[in-house]
């Protein structure tokens, strides 16, 4: 094994390890398997995930500092697209309201916060399908954000795995507060009430 390889091993076993529980309890509670799943469950948690993309986004971006890394991983604009097919107003979706920044000190807990985001399009397929199977043409016309890259996940995966490669393994712990931090106020703020408008 490389030192690439080992690298890489040593950032996604702690990774996993450290956020096995937090990525359970909030899996367990958004209901976006459910097969009952309503339009008005489906638009409130769309909502909130553009509220907290409209903090995080920007955030990570700043700490991080690599545009051309960070540029195809944006989904903010998904998330609106996604609203405005079922509905929601320009006015309306500006007018959401954005999820406190993750306490992030550094761009290698930038780099954890981004490990749940860029994890979470490898499940993203499984929810898009339950979405369009219960909620029928305004499922499908509603899921880009789920759908994530699209046909290119499994490579943005792998390129997002190289990344974390480049790091020293000892980095490993810094990157878990950060992805901890992330499940935390992610989890958080997608419980919260409805808001008016979504």
């Amino acid at each position: 094994m490389n030192t690439h390889t080992k690298s890489t091993s040593v950032m996604i076993d702690h990774l996993r390890t450290v956020t096995r529980p937090a990525h359970d309890a909030l899996e367990g509670t958004l209901g976006l398997l459910d097969g009952n799943l309503s339009i008005a469950t489906y638009k409130h948690i769309l909502g909130r995930f553009y509220g907290f993309w409209s903090g995080w986004q920007p955030q990570v971006s700043a700490l991080f500092g690599d545009e051309q890394f960070l540029g195809p991983r944006r989904r903010l604009h998904l998330l609106a697209a996604d609203l405005a097919a079922l509905g929601v107003s320009t006015p309306t979706l500006k007018a959401l309201p954005i999820c406190p920044l993750v306490p992030l000190g550094d761009d290698v807990e930038a780099l954890g916060s981004l490990y749940v985001m860029e994890g979470s399009t490898l499940g993203g397929r499984i929810i898009r399908r339950n979405v369009e199977h219960c909620l029928g043409n305004e499922g499908r016309a509603s899921c880009s954000y789920f759908n994530g890259y699209g046909s290119e996940t499994g490579a943005m995966w792998l390129s997002f795995l190289a990344r974390l490669g480049e790091r020293p393994a000892c980095d490993a712990e810094r990157a878990g507060r950060g992805a901890i931090a992330m499940f935390e106020r992610l989890g958080w703020w997608l419980r919260l009430p409805t808001q008016p408008g979504c």
